[in-house]
């Protein structure tokens, strides 16, 4: 999609002329917009459900909040993984209290129905009193979210049976799942644990922040002297890279600012122990894909948005972030770190020590993260500004919905495809045709 004309609609200012590409701060303030976007988007979209490595073995089972539903993931005794609405088909009760464990049999607490781990009602405890026909359509048994779908092992969940598939919905994002794989010839698993805090801001701003490059030196001054300091006397490469848009509302940010990767690029700091391991690990990576991908994979800090509200990290260590959107102002904010299977223990140690130093809810980045997108909602509560501006590299023939590369990592393409897709599908926005759109003005 490339503009030919100006553009305006409820959520979008287009001025071809002006160069100018704005977002209306109601997406952000009002909550009639939150609960429409709640029907149209979210409900509808492929979100963020878990890893396999959290549930690998038969019978295991873990309770995960996905917008405002409790999802029950098993893997049955066949091995196969299902993800079930976590309540009980006899009076709703919630089903499993435990957020994660290993049973065949699962009993609400309530009444004592009994379901196997693949859903099927086993028991209905005291069994006196029922017809004994009464589940012959299996009624009764735990109701199967509508679309379940993985990726390189990362699950995902749709609450609306008539979307496209996870695949078609990823487009070129998946590759950009499908590299992280490439980190580790025995694969990735989550570590033990989970970073969790509430923020007093809409979700959207945090998919806005994970990919702005432009806000790097401004907020977190402080960590780049810091790094600065840590690398004094080392050969450190400029900073550059590329945004890009990625089509479906997706977008990546690939940067070779030099932050220390556990994969294979050591930092000062990790001590001479841990440099030897990564010689060792880079020898591997180098040997395994070739020196070019090797070289990649051990230097190239990425970060990508999966419209609407997942964040994949690759940097200091490998993160899933998800929000959980619990009013227009606020969210929970969930993170999940990854390493490789079977790590080395100093790897591991100089992984979650680089991760937490950073991205930790007390690092450098995510304190001034949280007050930027707080003080940015109380802004837009003052009221009396109508417009966000997002047109940092913007130019009439730009390609926002799919495929644009920009190689300045400070401009602003990886939002404006994030907000065309969210206005085409609020606003009936400008289509994804692959050729150029007239753009005028739509209903307002």
């Amino acid at each position: 999609m490339a503009w030919s004309e100006n553009y305006r609609s409820r959520f979008l200012d287009v001025d071809l002329d002006k160069g100018r590409f704005r977002v209306s701060r109601t997406a952000f303030s009002d909550p009639a917009v939150f609960q429409e976007e709640k029907e149209k988007i979210l409900y509808r979209s492929w979100l963020y459900l878990g890893h396999e490595s959290e549930f690998p073995n038969r019978n295991d089972f873990l309770v995960r909040q996905v917008l405002d539903a409790e999802i029950l993931v098993t893997r049955d005794s066949q091995l196969r993984v299902n993800a079930f609405y976590n309540t009980c088909g006899h009076r709703g009760a919630l089903l499993c209290r435990e957020r994660a464990g290993n049973k065949a049999l699962l009993t609400c607490p309530y009444h004592a129905w009994t379901y196997r781990t693949d859903g099927s009602l086993l028991t209905r405890g005291k069994v006196g009193g029922y017809c004994k026909e009464m589940d012959d359509d299996r009624a009764y048994d735990l109701k199967p979210v509508p679309q379940l779908a993985q990726r390189g092992g990362f699950y995902f969940v749709n609450f609306s049976a008539d979307t496209p598939t996870l695949d078609e919905h990823l487009g070129k994002a998946g590759e950009w799942i499908d590299t992280l794989l490439e980190h580790s010839a025995e694969g990735l698993e989550v570590i033990s644990g989970l970073q969790e805090y509430q923020i007093r801001a809409n979700y959207k701003l945090m998919c806005e922040n994970s990919m702005d490059g432009y806000h790097l030196v401004p907020t977190h001054g402080s960590y780049l002297d810091y790094q600065r300091h840590m690398l004094k006397g080392m050969e450190v490469p400029s900073l550059g890279g590329h945004v890009i848009a990625l089509g479906n509302g997706h977008s990546g940010l690939q940067s070779n600012l030099a932050v220390g990767r556990p994969i294979a690029q050591w930092m000062p700091s990790w001590g001479e122990p841990a440099r030897t391991l990564i010689e060792q690990k880079k020898e591997e990576l180098v040997g395994r894909l070739g020196q070019e991908r090797g070289e990649f994979i051990a230097n190239t800090n990425r970060i990508f948005c999966l419209f609407p509200l997942t964040l994949i990290l690759d940097s200091q260590s490998i993160q899933v972030r998800t929000m959980v959107p619990i009013a227009h102002d606020r969210m929970i904010s969930r993170i999940w770190l990854f390493g490789a299977v079977n790590e080395d223990p100093e790897i591991r140690r100089v992984r979650l020590e680089g991760a937490l130093s950073f991205l930790g809810p007390g690092g450098f980045a995510t304190p001034d993260d949280v007050e930027m997108l707080e003080i940015s909602q109380r802004g837009y509560a003052i009221g009396g500004v109508e417009w966000n501006d997002i047109s940092k590299g913007f130019h009439a023939g730009e390609d926002t919905a799919d495929g644009e590369l920009d190689q300045h990592i400070d401009n602003e393409i990886q939002m404006r495809t994030y907000w065309v897709e969210y206005d085409r599908i609020m606003n009936d926005g400008p289509s994804h045709d692959a050729q150029n759109v007239r753009v005028t003005e739509a209903a307002l």
